[in-house]
Parts: structure tokens; sequence; C-alpha cells
């Protein structure tokens, strides 16, 4: 079971944004503008560097969470790897565009691949022809100079590493703006009305479970050529080939074989059921219940239980190495935050990242290694 919210994924996004936000300084112009300068052309303007990077989360000084991505560009070819490793459960994926083809996995010994008409332009994809994208970062920087304007801590020059300057700012709660907090208190509750009001069904196979309901339903027993087919969605040939299978398949499927597990909430008017493969299933009165459980090993999905129903920033320590023509190199940065969890108690959470960017200009994508692995489509 892995799900992927970009809504989610955008939120968190925004809240790091904030927090690095309030450790720029109004009074070292010269230090923001290079900080900000080197993150805008990185994200938006480098077409060819290698980055390492690793995120990690910590609740109460416990590792909860620990993602390591290496990425590398050399437009239109990129390259992205990552392993998340939460609760004792590690996650790995790769998707990449290399001489026209895509490239995608997650874990397991499968992949899929096509052509590709485009790759990737910069890190977000950027399209200066765009006017609305043009606009969004407009906004976007005007707003993060409003938070910085209203700051007072100075950027410390803490020396030279590898050819890059070093600079270092650290910021307490008592220098926050209040608009920073506001906006996390605010994001908190959403999240926290969220978990208290959810009413859904979750599985841990989606596609197990259909074929099981079929199977049970039919008395027929799916081959793994079709069931490995319908999950990473086939060629035309076998779309051709599995016609008939495939007709029956959604007419059996298409009745309301969910129902059992809705009523289930109806019952209890609110929750979470999680069934598993076989069609048993648990349930879970709230969303922190069932994220404990079952931890997805993405952030953005499990925020709500690290969030509580109440946050506020404490504390943020950044240091960030820029080399002489203005690149990013290396960024540091702990974010410190005190939640308030549903029954009131008060909890840290860290936030830790560490950036390493190099070879701008010199890098090359390569194939990925596909040993071991079977096409599926």
């Amino acid at each position: 079971m892995k799900k992927r919210s970009r809504l989610m994924v955008c939120l968190v996004a925004g809240v790091l944004i904030l927090a690095v936000s309030a450790t720029a300084a109004f009074g070292s112009v010269n230090g923001y503008a290079k900080y900000k300068t080197a993150l805008k052309a990185l994200a938006l303007e480098e077409d060819n560097f290698t980055a390492a990077g690793t995120l990690t989360v910590k609740m109460d000084g416990k590792e909860v969470m620990k993602v390591k991505a290496d990425y590398a560009m050399a437009a239109p070819d990129y390259a992205l790897y990552t392993t998340a490793t939460q609760n004792g459960q590690t996650f790995t994926d790769y998707t990449g565009s290399v001489g026209g083809v895509y490239t995608w996995y997650h874990g397991g010994d499968t992949y899929c691949q096509y052509d590709q008409d485009e790759g990737q332009k910069n890190l977000l994809g950027f399209d200066a022809g765009d006017e609305m994208q043009r606009r969004l970062i407009t906004f976007m920087e005007l707003a993060t100079d409003t938070v910085v304007g209203d700051l007072k801590n100075n950027f410390v020059e803490v020396g030279s590493q590898d050819g890059s300057t070093l600079y270092q700012v650290n910021i307490a709660n008592s220098q926050v703006p209040s608009l920073v907090n506001a906006g996390l208190s605010l994001f908190a509750c959403a999240l926290a009305e969220d978990q208290t009001a959810v009413s859904t069904v979750r599985y841990e196979d989606y596609d197990a479970n259909t074929f099981a309901y079929y199977e049970k339903t039919t008395g027929e027993t799916l081959s793994e050529e079709f069931k490995t087919g319908y999950i990473h969605g086939g060629d035309d040939a076998w779309h051709e080939a599995n016609e008939a299978q495939l007709d029956k398949f959604y007419d059996v499927i298409s009745e309301d074989w969910e129902s059992e597990y809705w009523q289930v909430l109806e019952q209890k008017d609110s929750g979470v059921v999680y069934v598993h493969t076989d069609g048993s299933y648990d349930y879970y009165a709230t969303m922190q219940d069932f994220a404990k459980a079952h931890p997805s090993g993405d952030i953005s999905d499990d925020l709500y239980y690290y969030v509580g129903k109440d946050m506020v920033l404490d504390n943020v320590a950044c240091t960030f190495g820029v080399d002489q023509s203005g690149k990013l190199t290396s960024n540091q940065i702990d974010v410190t935050f005190t939640t308030t969890d549903l029954e009131g108690g008060h909890h840290q959470l860290v936030i830790s990242g560490d950036l390493q960017v190099s070879d701008y200009g010199s890098t090359v994508v390569e194939q990925p290694d596909l040993t071991g692995r079977t096409k599926v489509n």
C-alpha cells in the first residue's frame, strides 16, 4: 500500500518553505539574496547537476522516518532513486527518463518502461513560457520576501569548505513571525479535522482484493499473466488477447462488492476500515490509529499522525554553502516544532534535511540497473 498525495506534498513543502523563510535575515540582504537566488536557480533553471539528500523525521527524540534520495539531471535525461525507512519498513522507488525511454519501479522485481517524447527541463519542470507558472513563482517569491522583511536576525559567514562559502543562521521561537505560526496552527487544525471526521476504506492491496472477489464470486481462477497485465496496464497485444476476460472481470467487480466494508463505517459513524488481501478487515476509530498500525513510508500520507491538532515552530538552524558562481552546493537544516495531539499532550517534532549538490554541467545520467527485474508492459 503506497498512496501519493500531491496536495499533501505541496502542503508539506509549504510548511518547510515558511520555516526556511524564518531563517532569512532582512538585515543581511546579501546573505538572503544569495540563498534565495541559489535555491531558485536550482529549482527552476539548472538543467545539469547531481544531488543527494536525506530527510529525517524524529518524534520525541525517536527516528520515525528517514528518506534518502539520489537525483541526477542532464536535461532532458534525469533519474531519481529514493529509499524510505519508516517503523522498520523500507520502500524503494525509481523513476527516470534516459534517451527518450521512461522507466519506473516500486520495490518488487518488475518494472514499467515506455517511450517518452519529453524528459525534464529542470528540477520542478518549470516552463518559462507558461504565464500562469511565471505568475505563481512571482507570487511565492514576493510572499517569502514579505515574511522575511519582519525578521531581525542576520546570516553569519562561518567559513569555507571545498571552494564554497558557508553561511549559518538560527532563529528561536520568539523571533518567528506570527504569520508563520498562525499558518502552521491552521494547517494542523485542518489535518485534525480530517482525522477525526474521516470515514474511509483502505486496502492492503486493492487489486488483490478485486481478484479475490472475482474468484470467490465466479469460482474461476485468474491466471498470473492476467493479474500482472491488469496491474501494470499491459500493452495493446495484451488487451486484445484478454478482451473477453477483461469484460467479464469488469462486469463482476462493477457490482457493489465493497458494501460490507462501508456498512461497518455506517454503523460506527466514522473511522477507517482496513481490508486485507483475503477480504478480512480491521477497524480503526481514527486516521491516527490507522497510521500507527500501517505506516505508508510516505511522510505526506502520515503527516497528520505527527502533527496532531496544533503545532508551532520552535527553532530553525540552517547552514548552506554557495560556490563562487552563486550555485548552491550544500544545505543542512533542522526544523523543530512543538505539536499538540488530540488528547492535549505536547510532543517535539524535528524534521532534518541534508542536501549536497555537485557536478554542475558535467553530470551524465546512467541507465537504471534492471538486473533481476521483469518488464510488465
